[in-house]
């Protein structure tokens, strides 16, 4: 993720609810280790596994970011399939707002877990207060990864989340690995080979993409896409960046 504090921003907002509650005194006063013990057990926890898309098919922070600096392609994509494709997948908007993410927290029935992470902080029990904070980091994972520091709204993102260590029929596959920058990732493939004609709606070309339309059009026809077929057809599924960058 290009977030640092992906997961960790939603968890943090525990601390504000906390505050405004008034009511989990041991909470606010030891949330210094608190907090530490929150982010040591995020990295003990699996986590689902993620593609991240933007409902936005033209910006340009994202063409600098993600296709070469704008030598690349937009993929649009069909979510609705993707979703009946694997029962194992399920899609949510991501929330930058502050105050929907707080509502969101609010909504959770997060005070049975505080008050019991409150009495562990009282008796003064390590153990059961670490148990306690893993119960609570868990209960709100689900919702962490629908939500996203307010900085990164431009990228209008939406997440296909993956339950780990499932197969589902050939269509997802087990867990893989890749090298990037000398750090080793894990990663699944959505084998989505019989669906792409339904799955990929359109194409939108970067604004510095060296790509022409007859060898992109000679591509596509060879993969069994038909969009060459009339110009109307053509200009419905492919098109070309609107920023003026170079």
């Amino acid at each position: 993720m290009n977030d640092s504090a992906e997961i960790i921003w939603f968890l943090e907002l525990v601390e504000k609810y906390v505050d405004q509650k008034g009511i989990y005194r041991e909470i606010s006063e030891k949330w210094e280790l608190v907090e530490k013990m929150m982010k040591s057990i995020i990295h003990e926890i699996d986590f689902p596994y993620i593609l991240c898309l933007s409902k936005s098919s033209d910006v340009l922070s994202q063409w600098r970011s993600y296709a070469n600096d704008g030598k690349g392609v937009a993929i649009g994509i069909d979510v609705d399939v993707l979703l009946r494709y694997s029962n194992l997948l399920s899609g949510n908007e991501i929330i930058y707002n502050s105050e929907e993410q707080m509502k969101l927290l609010g909504g959770k029935g997060i005070d049975k877990p505080l008050g019991e992470l409150n009495r562990a902080i009282i008796n003064d029990d390590e153990a059961t207060t670490y148990n306690k904070i893993r119960i609570l980091v868990s209960y709100l994972l689900e919702d962490a990864v629908k939500c996203k520091n307010p900085a990164f709204s431009e990228e209008d993102e939406y997440r296909i989340s993956c339950v780990p260590n499932k197969s589902d029929e050939g269509k997802i596959s087990e867990i893989k690995f890749r090298i990037n920058n000398e750090v080793i990732f894990p990663y699944r493939e959505i084998c989505f080979g019989k669906i792409k004609h339904n799955l990929i709606k359109d194409i939108t070309i970067g604004p510095k993409s060296l790509i022409n339309n007859r060898n992109l059009c000679l591509f596509l026809k060879q993969q069994g896409f038909k969009w060459e077929e009339n110009k109307e057809k053509w200009n419905q599924h492919v098109k070309t960046s609107k920023a003026t960058y170079r």
